[in-house]
């Protein structure tokens, strides 16, 4: 009987070691989409990597000092009200996750799918995760709250390993808001500035691009404003585009790298392009799963992107078309 004990007790303390791990593939998707309250690419999404109303933070891992930012969704205020916060977190392959946390949130909240840099809470076992990689296979990853992300770069998150604490805080500089908040629409400011006059803005009202991928040529229809006023400066150009979270078509440009000047924080259509400032995503949605986020609106494809479903990975051509 005592042995009987013994192998029990093991199993339980092998399960409880293992919960973290279970947050990369073994866990069943929510029975919610990514909507609503994913952040990929939302495009990442508008209560997760939203940056509107959301409060700049650093995570401070020994010398290591990571920017990053927390939405203004409750479960992330809730943690916020608990703010300086030390966690400890233990390497869990794709996510350094751990100790437990008093998250208020609710079912609409939960979520499945990930980036990298995603700051979250684990429902399960109330733990607290930095996603480091593997976003690209984490539709399956559910049981997801989003509080927020990392934007320091990439390979921040890379130089991370063993067990870690970390302490969450309140960005110390009061003009640091100014700063992240001026600093994609200062580039629009000075564009706006040249494309005042109303000849520029008729040049690029309703303008259409062509779209190659393989041999599949698609047409689409864009909006005038900065954003897509300095991609057609750069057109013709070919981007390595990623497929991502079997809804996109995404080119990261890298964090509020083009300008914005009128972001807007809904659902889209299949079929829109748009641009996400946090990671500078240039997307194609080819798919819809009922996501809301914020995001500067750049045109739509009026037919054929569903092409995308099957390409995975690959080269896509933006050409203007006179």
């Amino acid at each position: 009987m005592k042995k009987i004990l013994c192998i029990a007790l093991a199993l339980v303390l092998t399960l409880a070691l293992a919960a973290c791990g279970q947050t990369e593939n073994d866990v069943p998707a929510s029975s919610d989409n990514p909507p609503a309250s994913s952040s990929q690419p939302s495009a990442d999404n508008e209560n997760t990597n939203d940056t509107a109303g959301s409060t700049p933070v650093t995570l401070t891992i020994g010398d290591t000092v990571l920017e990053a930012y927390l939405n203004d969704s409750v479960p992330a205020q809730s943690l916020i009200s608990q703010l300086p916060l030390t966690v400890t977190l233990n390497d869990s392959d794709n996510d350094f996750c751990g100790d437990s946390l008093d998250i208020k949130y609710s079912e609409s909240d939960v979520t499945s799918g990930y980036q990298n840099g995603d700051l979250v809470f684990w429902t399960p076992a109330s733990n607290f995760v930095i996603f480091v990689s593997g976003e690209e296979n984490s539709a399956n990853t559910g049981n997801l709250v989003k509080l927020g992300h990392i934007t320091s770069p990439q390979e921040m998150l890379d130089a991370l390993e063993g067990q870690i604490d970390v302490t969450i805080a309140l960005k110390e500089t009061t003009d640091t808001n100014e700063t992240e908040s001026s600093t994609p629409n200062s580039a629009p400011e000075n564009v706006t500035s040249t494309e005042s006059e109303a000849p520029a803005q008729e040049e690029t009202e309703n303008m259409q691009i062509k779209i190659t991928v393989g041999n599949t040529e698609l047409f689409a229809t864009l909006e005038d404003n900065a954003t897509t006023r300095a991609l057609i400066e750069q057109m013709p150009m070919t981007l390595s585009m990623d497929d991502l979270y079997g809804r996109e078509m995404c080119y990261r440009y890298g964090a509020n790298a083009l300008p914005t000047d009128s972001l807007r924080s809904d659902g889209y259509e299949v079929g829109d392009i748009a641009y996400w400032p946090p990671r500078g995503s240039l997307v194609i949605l080819y798919e819809q799963n009922g996501e809301q986020f914020e995001r500067q609106h750049i045109g739509h494809i009026s037919e054929g992107v569903e092409v995308f479903a099957t390409t995975g990975d690959a080269e896509v051509t933006f050409e203007a078309i006179d």
